[in-house]
């Protein structure tokens, strides 16, 4: 990673601790005094925040301030989200630290489309007016300074306000998902939108064995899941047979 990249991103993360732009938003340099806040962009990028990460997951947003308070800035360590996500991304071929850990720059790059904190629990609602204001503020800035292969949407409103970010048209989710169109965002970065992995889509729209062929299908695609089964043929013809 360059020093340059390193300096770009300080600064992205000093504007964002400096946004007041969205009533109804608490920014996390202004929770709890700022005692919880981070040199990061956003408390999700505490977990996997490698500037030259091959692939960065977008989601909706972090969570309420309630949450963020009680679990001092960081996820807390049963989140079934997370958990699932982690098993996600290694059908992708990324192994990435337990969820929780604050894992320096890690494998990945998380993010959100919202930074700043709502109030409400975890799935309060979000206000269309905040993706506008952090979409061209912070999402593209971070996408266009990590410049990975691959940005995975998670969840709809994730893709379209990457989309949106970009100046694209969002097409129909469900069927962007499952035709697996690969938008290119920038020269070299594709768009990847998938299913949000929490038990209602679970439940309802995206069943499991769906959603871990659909994060097969970015690993294909980058050629990582490719690299690690001619290694693991590799290894095998390597070992003494009886």
């Amino acid at each position: 990673m360059s020093p340059d990249k390193q300096t770009i991103y300080a600064s992205l993360v000093n504007a964002r601790k400096q946004c007041a732009c969205c009533k109804g938003l608490v920014n996390p340099s202004r929770c709890a005094r700022g005692v919880y806040d981070s040199a990061e962009i956003g408390p999700w990028t505490r977990w996997q925040g490698r500037l030259d990460a091959e692939l960065m997951v977008v989601g909706q947003d972090w969570g309420d301030v309630s949450y963020f308070e009680s679990h001092r800035g960081l996820d807390e360590a049963r989140n079934p989200t997370n958990r699932r996500l982690r098993e996600l991304l290694a059908q992708a071929g990324f192994e990435v630290a337990a969820v929780g850990a604050e894992a320096g720059r890690g494998t990945v790059f998380l993010t959100n489309a919202i930074l700043c904190l709502k109030s409400g629990g975890l799935g309060g609602p979000v206000k269309s007016a905040w993706f506008a204001e952090c979409g061209p503020r912070f999402l593209r800035p971070q996408i266009e300074l990590v410049r990975p292969r691959a940005v995975v949407a998670l969840g709809e409103r994730a893709y379209r306000a990457v989309c949106r970010a970009f100046g694209r048209r969002a097409g129909p989710f469900r069927r962007a998902v499952e035709s697996g169109t690969k938008a290119e965002l920038l020269v070299g970065v594709r768009l990847f939108p998938v299913y949000h992995c929490s038990p209602r889509v679970l439940a309802a729209t995206r069943t499991w064995d769906q959603q871990q062929a659909d994060w097969r299908r970015i690993g294909i695609t980058l050629g990582r899941l490719l690299k690690g089964n001619a290694a693991e043929q590799l290894a095998a013809a390597d070992r003494p047979r009886d």
